[in-house]
């Protein structure tokens, strides 16, 4: 997989993370008897939000082109470590684990206007391994 620029240095106000699973499937028989199939051994569907707070247009062009370069929910990009300030260091590491971590944009993303020259943003982003 090809890997584009980095994300924006930019700080976000808040972040929301969500765990992977391991991809597994649970099958229920006519007795009754439950029976789960994993298919892997690493966590998968790892997902991340990002929302930007009153940042200025200029910061709202400089995610929205992040955006366009790496053609939207096509490909996949690092992470800047700006992403993690403010974090503890031992919960940024368990969303940069493993450490060969990509993530794309899970959906498009949304943009809104405050004020003159002042936006709220919000990006929504998944792991792939």
């Amino acid at each position: 997989m090809a890997t584009t620029a980095t994300f924006p240095e930019i700080v976000p106000t808040t972040r929301r993370f969500r765990m992977g699973d391991i991809p597994s499937t649970t099958y229920t028989s006519l007795s009754g008897a439950v029976f789960r199939r994993a298919f892997g051994n690493k966590k998968t569907n790892y997902t991340l939000d990002l929302t930007f707070v009153n940042i200025t247009d200029t910061s709202t062009s400089t995610l929205i082109a992040h955006y366009e370069g790496v053609q939207g929910t096509f490909r996949s990009f690092a992470l800047s470590e700006h992403v993690f300030n403010g974090m503890d260091t031992t919960l940024s590491g368990k969303i940069k684990a493993p450490s060969n971590v990509q993530w794309r944009y899970s959906r498009p993303l949304e943009v809104t206007s405050v004020r003159k020259n002042l936006s709220t943003l919000t990006v929504s982003l998944i792991a792939e391994v």
